[in-house]
């Protein structure tokens, strides 16, 4: 790696921080890698689910369990020293994408198939 660029006066081509802060983000980039995945995984466990909802005729909307998604987030927060506001509203996203594909499976609509292939890079 080429830091020709970021040498500081009287600092060598890397400095120990740039070389700790290279790792970390190295490290960040694996973990986002792991949630993206996850999420992709999160997203197909669902049209699984809209699929037997269609099946059954299960109404695609179920606020209980979502009411329980939540709580679960909020908890964790508490026991994780994060913010529960920030929680609910990564879960509020996650809950609008998921009912978003469940809705073209159950209406048939559209195809949440092609979306979430089972293929990975």
């Amino acid at each position: 790696m080429d830091n020709s660029n970021d040498r500081r006066a009287g600092g060598t081509a890397e400095s120990t921080p740039d070389r700790l802060l290279d790792g970390l983000r190295t490290e960040l980039d694996r973990v986002d890698a792991r949630l993206l995945d996850d999420v992709r995984d999160r997203l197909r466990i669902c049209a699984r689910i809209a699929h037997l909802k269609q099946r059954h005729a299960i109404p695609m909307l179920q606020p209980g369990r979502m009411q329980v998604v939540h709580d679960r987030a909020e908890t964790y927060a508490h026991r994780n020293a994060m913010s529960p506001e920030f929680l609910h509203s990564l879960y509020a996203l996650l809950i609008a994408e998921a009912c978003r594909v469940e809705d073209l499976i159950i209406d048939g609509t559209g195809s949440a198939s092609a979306e979430l292939r089972e293929t990975r890079t």
